[in-house]
């Protein structure tokens, strides 16, 4: 009995985090968790990887013709180069990469926040627990993902509208003067970082907290998102949302980088299945802990809002299933 209990996690401590500690904690719990956050996440990689193995395949061709091009510098540039979509079942192959992931995705997200959540109370991460109450809201999941998507094009349609009236204005410009055009054409392009960019950040962060919501709050999908909003695009988090989100990014992209510098070698050598394997398992390294990493930030969001709120719905979330 004794020893059985020697193996329960301790509980995490629930307390405002500053901004290194967030990161900090999520490596201790994603290093001391890594099998079944793994196992959480590798339902969306395994068929990734399958996809993934099937454009690299595709791919083959147009990196070929790239490979001669720079290494045959004198020879004659190919009329046309190949390219992995030209093929209409490459395309379809492409689609369905997409829909997999955007399926699939969100139910691996609010299951690694589950798992957070029961490190949190004391209790470990469990793959069949995690994925059973993920599931338990699917119809509102996917009511959050088919918002999530109106959302992101929104967002796209209105960045294109700024573009497209940007380039305008210094079409406009250009007929009066070429100096002028070169002037408001950085100026409008400062303005387009600074107004679309900024925006974005915080933008799928309020998405991810509206996700974790549903799920972990078991709210109505509407109330979910005016409240995920409500706690990012405020003057207390609206900055700090794009600190940690440009964070994140950066460090995810980092990893990311160095897997597919490697990856590359491998496709150049021939080696669609080591590289298809080399990219699956960047995914498999990288996506747990930034997944992890939101997470952690959410509930820290949380705790600095509505303390004793938070405390309740982790006991009520986890105390339907056994330590």
């Amino acid at each position: 009995m004794a020893a059985r209990l020697s193996k329960k996690p301790l509980a995490v401590e629930l307390r405002p985090l500053a901004f290194g500690e967030i990161f900090d904690r999520a490596v201790t719990l994603y290093i001391r968790n890594f099998v079944p956050f793994l196992a959480i996440v590798a339902v969306l990689i395994v068929p990734l990887a399958i996809l993934q193995y099937v454009l690299d395949l595709s791919s083959q061709p147009e990196l070929d013709a790239i490979y001669k091009i720079f290494t045959h510098p004198g020879a004659p540039p190919p009329r046309t180069i190949p390219t992995m979509f030209s093929s209409p079942s490459v395309v379809a192959v492409f689609a369905v990469l997409l829909l997999v992931t955007y399926a699939i995705w969100p139910f691996a997200l609010n299951a690694v926040a589950i798992g957070v959540a029961r490190l949190y109370r004391g209790r470990p991460v469990e793959f069949s627990i995690c994925y059973e109450l993920a599931l338990r809201r699917w119809l509102q999941t996917l009511g959050m993902i088919g918002i999530d998507l109106l959302v992101i094009v929104g967002w796209y349609v209105t960045a294109v509208v700024v573009i497209v009236l940007a380039a305008l204005v210094v079409g406009a410009f250009a007929v009066l003067s070429p100096v002028a055009a070169v002037f408001f054409g950085v100026i409008f392009g400062l303005i387009g970082l600074i107004v679309l960019l900024p925006t974005l950040a915080p933008l799928v962060v309020a998405l991810t907290f509206s996700m974790y919501c549903v799920v972990i709050e078991e709210r109505p999908v509407l109330d979910s998102v005016a409240l995920g909003f409500a706690r990012i695009f405020n003057r207390a988090e609206f900055w700090r949302s794009i600190l940690f989100a440009v964070a994140v990014a950066a460090v995810m992209a980092g990893g990311g980088a160095i897997f597919g510098f490697i990856g590359m070698i491998a496709a150049f050598a021939h080696l669609p299945l080591l590289q298809a394997l080399i990219e699956s398992g960047a995914r498999a390294v990288i996506t747990p802990f930034g997944v992890v990493l939101m997470a952690i930030y959410y509930f820290d969001v949380r705790i600095r809002r509505e303390a004793y709120d938070l405390e309740s719905s982790l006991e009520r979330l986890t105390a339907a299933q056994p330590a």
